[in-house]
């Protein structure tokens, strides 16, 4: 499959000549805070004394009622990671030590920058590889756009937007009196704005290549009836950072520092455009244990150690098919266990996304098989960060050929699974 007038190599050097991030160094990294600790190379568990990993911190766990009222509560004895991870033997909590070995080796070897598992509300193992450590922050590619729903969710609990229902062209006033005023904010989570979509304008002209990614996105035509067509769609998403602007009257990178990454204990930033706009459709730059902690707050339904932070109803709606054309499609969120299935080009799978994992699992899934699976069923969370695949001349057809699952992702989880007994 090719764009007219682009082949296969050229359209890929096309976008690893301009990347994305202009808050990251070359290799992605914010700077790197002083006094960090050690850089923890090479896959580490815990011993049988249930010493920490390499470069991990022990302070104890704290746990937390966490009770939101019906569909919202969590046992009183859940652990949350405050003020940091506790990291203890992975055999302690139902987990092969071959098999976690097992899984550390197949992301070493997939060039991983981190391999996180966290079981039972602690650290179980960590791997840290291509000279990054525990303090490392990466781009994260569409792992952001999970984080963009939470924030949705947190907006309209705390009142600042009415309802999914809610016409985005209420906080966007270029789309005011257009066609546009029928995208909701559902339509906008769900993906069926119906908003101009293909390849080039999407990957390269808005992601790669504009200086302002939030105004070409609301000047984007209208192709499709609201509703009426799941297109996997970054400038639909990009949407949300005008959007958050006009309904709080702070960037969403402020309103998610303080209302969702300050809550549960974490320096996340967000990647900026050339015009200091955040993007909201990618690249939220954070240690892959911040990630875990992101998993982790939805594993518990919304809810952190001192009380929610997600409406729980909002999780739900989230880890829940947002359309019936792509049935592994929340809100942002990828969902196993549901088909049809469609990849983010609309091709139908031929399974589910992970046919090889508990069909409860639901992911924040990035290009280059960037990932946070939380498996509800298992009391797990796996974040696995890696490399930029066209930092080095990588193929944008990889991208149309799964973006959303691959076998990177099942070499790595795959047999960790199978060494995961109880619950």
């Amino acid at each position: 499959m090719q764009l007219a007038g682009f082949g296969r190599v050229g359209l890929a050097l096309l976008i690893s000549a301009a990347t994305i991030g202009t808050g990251c160094d070359e290799d992605g990294d914010l700077a790197e805070s002083a006094g960090a600790g050690g850089a923890g190379t090479g896959a580490s568990a815990p011993g049988d004394d249930g010493g920490p990993t390499s470069g991990g911190q022990t302070a104890g766990p704290s746990t937390g009622t966490g009770a939101t009222g019906a569909g919202g509560s969590v046992p009183s004895d859940v652990v949350y990671p405050v003020p940091d991870w506790t990291v203890e033997n992975p055999a302690d909590h139902g987990i092969d030590p071959a098999a976690l070995a097992a899984a550390m080796t197949a992301a070493e070897s997939l060039e991983s920058h981190c391999l996180v598992v966290v079981r039972h509300g602690v650290i179980v193992g960590e791997g840290y590889w291509q000279g990054k450590h525990a303090d490392s922050t990466d781009k994260s590619f569409s792992v952001a756009k999970s984080y963009t729903s939470a924030l949705v969710g947190i907006a309209i609990e705390r009142g600042d937007i009415e309802s999914l229902e809610q016409s985005a062209s209420d906080f966007i006033p270029e789309w005011q009196g257009t066609e546009h005023e029928s995208i909701t904010i559902r339509h906008l989570l769900s993906m069926t704005s119906g908003l101009d979509w293909n390849l080039f304008s999407d990957y390269v002209a808005m992601a790669t290549f504009s200086s302002n990614q939030s105004e070409y996105a609301v000047d984007l035509g209208q192709s499709e009836d609201p509703g009426s067509k799941w297109q996997y769609h970054n400038g639909g998403v990009q949407i949300f950072e005008p959007l958050f602007r006009g309904a709080t009257g702070m960037t969403i990178e402020q309103y998610a520092a303080e209302h969702l990454w300050s809550r549960i204990g974490s320096s996340a930033h967000w990647n900026h455009d050339q015009s200091e706009n955040p993007t909201t459709y990618a690249h939220v730059l954070a240690t892959c244990r911040d990630h875990a902690r992101f998993g982790y707050l939805y594993l518990r339904n919304g809810v952190w150690a001192d009380g929610p932070v997600v409406p729980w109803q909002h999780v739900q709606a989230s880890l829940t098919p947002s359309q019936s054309q792509n049935q592994a499609y929340g809100y942002l969120w990828w969902l196993n266990g549901h088909t049809p299935a469609l990849d983010p080009f609309g091709q139908l799978k031929e399974s589910t996304i992970a046919p090889f994992a508990p069909s409860d699992l639901f992911a924040a899934r990035g290009f280059g098989d960037q990932f946070i699976d939380v498996i509800p069923s298992l009391d797990m969370v796996i974040v696995r960060i890696g490399p930029d695949p066209l930092a080095f001349g990588g193929d944008i057809t990889d991208i149309m050929e799964n973006e959303s699952s691959s076998g990177t992702h099942e070499s790595i989880v795959g047999p960790l699974l199978a060494g995961v007994s109880g619950d």
